[in-house]
């Protein structure tokens, strides 16, 4: 469904302008060709070196695949539900669909790639001290976009004119803050065994959401800077430019630190059985 959907979009190129900024959907089909090469090392070498790298290769480029998609999903709310959102409630829906199956792809293909040949911690110990990394590195993740956009939102509230003063960011704070909640519920040892599949499932969505839209960025610079697709990003020398890049930036560690997380509690689930 992927191949399919990624080469309808591909082959119909972008319904809307702003799509333009999105990886090209041929990343997708890249992510298919690796994860094939890993079903086939998986063959001569069960488990070997080989399979793992392809198959996180591939699941890379399906996450890159679907860059854009989480924006998407808002677009199409405001689509379905006919709130006044002006150009927000349009949709490229063929480019839509061909994230939404990357997306999924993604999700299936570091599954099985962790289960096959994924990076495990089979200690106490080290579990103990990944589990520690993962906290600090979450707890200063979640601070750089919310911390970004109070900024902003301060410096809007500076100014003389009252359209331009824009909203408290309550939804960013609730946002990022769920997420270091949900990354120190994961990697805790004190938590209900009853939570974990809704930690799980939460884990899933989280990371996936995150990672998509920080390989939105990253497959999206490098697609416009290489000229290999249209782009309409402006890039600046400006210290803020910089900052702001670096600050979405912290999207894409964050999604690994839940993805992470969220692996290690299945593994732990599954021993526990």
């Amino acid at each position: 469904m992927a191949v399919a959907a990624s080469s309808t979009a591909l082959l119909l190129g972008p319904a809307e302008d702003y799509a333009l900024i999105f990886p090209p959907p041929w990343t997708t089909l890249v992510a298919v060709v690796l994860l094939l090469a890993s079903l086939l090392a998986a063959r001569s070498a069960p488990g070997g070196r080989a399979e793992a790298v392809l198959g996180w290769a591939a699941a890379v480029f399906f996450l890159g695949g679907s860059g854009g998609v989480v924006l998407e999903a808002f677009r199409a709310f405001f689509w379905a539900t006919g709130i006044p959102a002006g150009d927000f409630s349009r949709v490229d829906w063929p480019g839509a669909v061909a994230r939404a199956m990357s997306l999924a792809a993604a999700l299936v293909t570091v599954h099985h790639t962790w289960r096959r040949a994924g990076l495990r911690v089979r200690s106490t110990e080290t579990s103990s001290r990944t589990r520690a990394v993962l906290a600090g590195a979450a707890t200063v993740l979640v601070v750089p976009y919310p911390l970004l956009k109070l900024v902003w939102w301060a410096q809007a509230l500076a100014s003389p004119t009252p359209a331009e003063q824009g909203i408290f960011p309550a939804m960013e704070l609730a946002a990022f803050g769920s997420a270091l909640l949900l990354v120190l519920l994961m990697l805790s040892s004190r938590t209900p065994p009853v939570l974990g599949r809704a930690l799980v499932i939460g884990g899933w969505g989280a990371s996936m959401a995150l990672l998509s839209m920080g390989f939105l960025m990253v497959f999206g610079m490098f697609a416009q800077l290489t000229g290999l697709a249209e782009g309409v990003v402006p890039f600046s020398s400006d210290p803020a430019t910089l900052m702001v890049l670096c600050v979405y930036g912290t999207w894409l560690m964050l999604g690994v630190v839940v993805l992470v997380a969220t692996l290690q509690l299945m593994d732990r689930r599954r021993r526990a059985v």
